[in-house]
């Protein structure tokens, strides 16, 4: 018996052609011209405008990352709200309308099934205040910040010697004074030191020297650049037997090398005169 090989047979007309069981050509474009007509009828009469009101609309707008600023101000800010319409909806917009907030460093818009919007952002974090008329903020990259509301500012250290008065908020400044004022609280939030939150006021007029006022009055006199950790150490550590000793010092010099010198005030106990790190 010989093998069969191809296709399976076919079953063809009585003239030998192949039977495609669709019909005529014609028949098979008059069926999806009836079924356009009966779709368009139908289109025609569904209440868009009813399902765009009531049912394509942003129902809620959430929004995350927020430490300072006020979430609804955010999304205010995008130009978000309940009720938008969300087919016309434009993410891009509202995230580079954010990023004209001088407080926000990046920012993210995105839909969330099946109704909502989120909003994820990064807030500039202000590590030191300047004088600017009132005291506005700089975060760790130099960038000016607006405060808040009139009168409300960070606990953090203010940088004197500079004005910012004529700067415009969400400007980079990174002027040899800022620099040196940003290099000094890297130094003092250092783990290993833990100072920052004792600090009121850095000085940096003095191209030569920094100037430090602690919240407790004592002044410490630093050289311009913060020096290496085995002398922000030995500060720490003359900062601490002083308060356990209950004395109070007038000055802190921690402009010499492997040394630190305590001025006491004059009420001070004399044996207060000197510390060595």
């Amino acid at each position: 018996m010989g093998l069969y090989q191809g296709r399976a047979l076919e079953r063809t007309s009585r003239r030998g052609g192949r039977r495609t069981g669709h019909g005529p050509r014609w028949v098979r474009l008059a069926v999806l011209a009836v079924a356009l007509v009966a779709v368009a009828v139908l289109a025609a009469h569904v209440p868009w405008r009813w399902l765009r009101e009531h049912v394509a609309i942003v129902t809620a707008v959430r929004v995350e990352g927020t430490r300072y600023l006020d979430a609804a101000r955010v999304a205010e800010v995008a130009g978000l709200r309940t009720g938008d319409d969300l087919l016309t909806l434009d993410l891009a917009r509202a995230r580079q309308t954010l990023l004209l907030d001088p407080r926000i460093a990046r920012a993210r818009v995105s839909r969330e099934w099946p109704r909502g919007v989120r909003v994820s952002v990064v807030e500039r974090q202000p590590v030191l205040l300047v004088r600017h008329g009132v005291p506005w903020e700089v975060d760790s990259s130099g960038v000016l910040l607006p405060p808040l509301a009139r009168g409300v500012v960070a606990d953090v250290p203010l940088l004197t010697g500079p004005d910012f008065s004529r700067v415009r908020a969400g400007t980079q400044v990174l002027t040899p004074e800022v620099r040196r004022g940003l290099a000094w609280v890297r130094a003092l939030t250092a783990r290993e030191l833990q100072l920052a939150g004792e600090v009121s006021e850095l000085d940096v007029a003095d191209p030569r020297a920094t100037g430090i006022l602690l919240m407790n009055g004592t002044r410490v006199l630093a050289p311009a650049w913060p020096p290496g950790a085995r002398s922000l150490s030995a500060l720490r550590v003359v900062l601490a037997d002083l308060q356990h000793r209950g004395v109070l010092a007038g000055e802190v010099d921690l402009r010499y090398d492997d040394q630190v010198i305590v001025r006491p005030l004059p009420e001070a106990a004399p044996d207060a005169a000197r510390g060595s790190g």
